[in-house]
């Protein structure tokens, strides 16, 4: 604060303390008190045009001797409080020079400090990345330790499981001798490794054997398979046979029914032959009746009867009854209409000879 103070003002003025302004009512009243910061001013008691009266009297010589020296005193004063102040600007440059200084040693200090700071942030970054670095090498490194443990803890049971299986096997290692001095000399090819060929030999041998049994078996399969299949068309066969009979049990009996039916159907036509004759003379006895009804009735304007078919000569034989029935009702009419007026006027004449 006081640097920033110093570079903004420079220059600083000092001055006196000010006295003390006293009006004194008496004279000689505080005239013990020795203070020099205060100014005492009588109380004036006279007139006005009085003291103007004095004034007046005062020489103007004296007067401006004394504003001279009290000229002379004020310039004393400022030069002195000049090269005070002159003094106290050059103190403040020197502090200012010094402060400066002070702020530059303090800036290289900050920078070097940075510096330093910086490097040892960027050596304990360094210093992290390795730690993670070496922490997951020594995390692989335990789990490549812990993987071959297991692979040795794997080996070392498959280890003590083939010594076991060894000392199993050795007393068929035994038998081998046993038997390759008990084999004839030229039964196997001379080699290094006697209990090999005998090995092979015998592989050889088993395989031949399960191949063979594989071929058997499946032989017998094979018979088996014929056998279904033979009871299978043994057994289509003897249906194909049941159906067969069956078939032709049913056509038997149609054709018996065909039989049946063929002689009531001769039966039929034999009695519709007769029928058929009784038919034909009761239609000519029609044709007949008709014929002689039509040449009763035909008229001299009508058609010839040659032309006329048997519909239409029944249809003029109509024509001549509904005529004759005509007829018939009007006689009827007119015989019923003569009988009432005649005995209409019967009564009309009884009447009349009542009244007379």
């Amino acid at each position: 604060m006081a640097a920033s103070e110093t570079t903004s003002f420079p220059y600083k003025l000092e001055l006196e303390p000010q006295k003390q302004s006293v009006f004194v009512t008496q004279l000689g009243e505080r005239g013990d008190e020795e203070d020099d910061n205060v100014n005492r001013y009588p109380i004036v008691k006279e007139s006005a045009g009085k003291l103007i009266e004095n004034g007046l009297n005062t020489l103007q010589k004296t007067l401006l001797l004394k504003r001279e020296v009290e000229v002379d005193d004020v310039t004393q004063e400022l030069r002195t409080k000049r090269i005070q102040f002159q003094k106290r600007m050059e103190e403040c440059e020197k502090k200012r020079v010094d402060l400066q200084k002070k702020q530059q040693l303090m800036k290289d200090r900050v920078e070097k400090f940075d510096k330093f700071i910086s490097e040892t942030e960027a050596k304990r970054r360094r210093a992290i990345h390795k730690y993670q670095q070496e922490l997951k090498v020594k995390e692989q490194k335990q789990s490549e330790y812990e993987l071959l443990r297991e692979q040795l803890e794997e080996l070392k049971t498959r280890h003590n499981k083939l010594n076991e299986k060894i000392k199993q096997y050795k007393k068929f290692e035994e038998f081998l001798m046993k038997v390759l001095d008990n084999i004839p000399e030229n039964y196997l090819e001379v080699n290094d490794d006697m209990l090999r060929s005998i090995m092979d030999r015998h592989r050889t041998l088993s395989f031949t054997n399960d191949s063979l049994v594989n071929r058997v078996q499946s032989m017998y399969d094979e018979v088996d398979e014929n056998n279904l299949h033979l009871d299978e068309l043994k057994y289509k066969h003897d249906q194909s046979i049941l159906v067969i009979n069956k078939d032709l049990a049913e056509m038997q009996h149609l054709q018996e029914e065909r039989v049946d039916m063929n002689a009531e159907l001769e039966e039929v036509i034999f009695n519709d032959a007769f029928s058929y004759r009784d038919h034909s003379e009761t239609l000519g006895r029609i044709k007949m009746a008709i014929n002689n009804l039509v040449d009763k009735c035909h008229k001299k304007h009508d058609e010839p009867l040659e032309t006329l078919g048997y519909e239409e000569k029944l249809h003029l034989i109509m024509n001549f009854v509904v005529d004759k029935i005509h007829v018939e009702r009007m006689a009827r009419q007119g015989f019923v209409l003569s009988s009432a007026s005649s005995s209409g006027k019967r009564e009309r004449t009884r009447a009349k000879q009542e009244q007379t």
